[in-house]
């Protein structure tokens, strides 16, 4: 089987799976009333699910853009690609890994209060900014990218 047939497949399990886990979450459990000294609130039955499966995708993220950059051509970059173009290749692999140690020490670690209490875990704390502020710096890096192939700055 072709390498783009398993990758096809594996795109539309995925968008499977999270739509199943995107219809849980918005459409099973707000009926759910649960009581706190502070009132009633509605409670989504499926938070947990949602925030294991994004983490899942990040890892299957991560793991798939390391893989695939260092697999393809045995680690090289096109030959026929523009030196610009070779250069933010090699800045996009590479920085996906500081940015996110980086957003490891920046992520706090301070308790937040949470529809059933205070949630105290420090290590999912840490981890869910670290994750959020990655998603975040990268995605202003590649929207610069795109716009500044868009403009052709990096032809050749």
């Amino acid at each position: 089987m072709k390498a783009s047939k398993i990758a096809s497949i594996a795109y539309y399990v995925l968008i499977a799976l999270s739509v199943v886990v995107l219809v849980l979450f918005f459409c099973v459990g707000f009926g759910n009333m649960e009581s706190l000294p502070s009132g009633y609130y509605r409670s989504p039955q499926f938070t947990d699910l949602l925030m294991y499966w994004m983490y899942a995708l990040v890892a299957i993220c991560a793991v798939c853009t390391i893989v695939g950059a260092v697999g393809a051509k045995g680690g090289k970059i096109d030959s026929n690609m523009p030196k610009w173009g070779k250069v933010l290749a090699k800045v996009g692999l590479w920085l996906f890994i500081p940015v996110l140690v980086v957003a490891w020490f920046v992520g706090s670690t301070s308790p937040i209060m949470t529809g059933t209490g205070l949630y105290e875990d420090a290590f999912w704390l840490q981890a869910s900014d670290a994750i959020i502020y990655t998603i975040y710096v990268l995605l202003v890096v590649t929207a610069i990218a795109l716009i500044a192939s868009l403009t052709g700055i990096f032809k050749k």
